[in-house]
């Protein structure tokens, strides 16, 4: 057995130490591991989002969940470190497809869309749309109204959003896109239009 293998041994039973500890809720135990896996794991979030804001979401989010559910680590299926990278490629691979369906659902509810002056019908129905969805937005908790309306009404950027209300950018883009999720559950096939919705 090679020095480096037994070496490799030794740091792998540490951090599988590591992980009972934290299971253990030992917070020093989760420190220790951050400073070893924080930097690697977001330059591989960083490859899959292409976003500062969102590889450090999925960091934060490996984490919580190294937090959470270190007690079912099992090391015969592997290392810590192939299980924290697992982690944070499918956390990267759902952020991204959540931020692709948030997009899309935003570009549906496009309250302003331009409607020709003799669509008597279409005019109705788009008043119809922005009742349901203003009414919708009346039931979101304040804090997620306050940024969704600042966002889509105001027209401000994540950014300007986060230092208006003074909170970071992090939290800004969270209560948007939580906003938007609850928004597509209230409003539902409301939005849908005439057709499907009496279908």
């Amino acid at each position: 057995m090679t020095a480096e293998s037994v070496a490799g041994d030794e740091r792998g039973a540490d951090e599988v130490e590591l992980l009972r500890r934290i299971a253990a809720r030992d917070e020093r135990a989760i420190e220790a591991l951050y400073q070893r896996y924080s930097a690697p794991l977001y330059s591989l979030a960083f490859q899959v989002t292409r976003a500062d804001r969102f590889a450090q979401d999925v960091v934060q989010e490996v984490f919580v969940a190294a937090w959470r559910d270190a007690g079912r680590f099992d090391p015969a299926r592997g290392s810590v470190a192939a299980w924290l990278h697992s982690l944070a490629r499918h956390k990267a691979i759902d952020l991204v497809r959540r931020e692709a369906t948030t997009r899309r659902h935003t570009a549906e509810v496009d309250l302003e869309r331009e409607t020709a002056p003799d669509d008597v019908d279409e005019e109705a129905w788009l008043r119809v749309r922005r009742d349901v969805v203003r009414t919708a937005i009346a039931t979101l908790p304040e804090t997620q109204r306050t940024a969704l309306e600042l966002a889509f009404f105001a027209g401000l950027t994540h950014v300007e959003v986060a230092e208006k209300l003074d909170i970071p950018l992090g939290t800004a883009k969270t209560r948007i896109r939580t906003a938007l999720l609850r928004l597509r559950d209230l409003v539902g096939p409301a939005l849908a239009g005439p057709e499907r919705a009496t279908s």
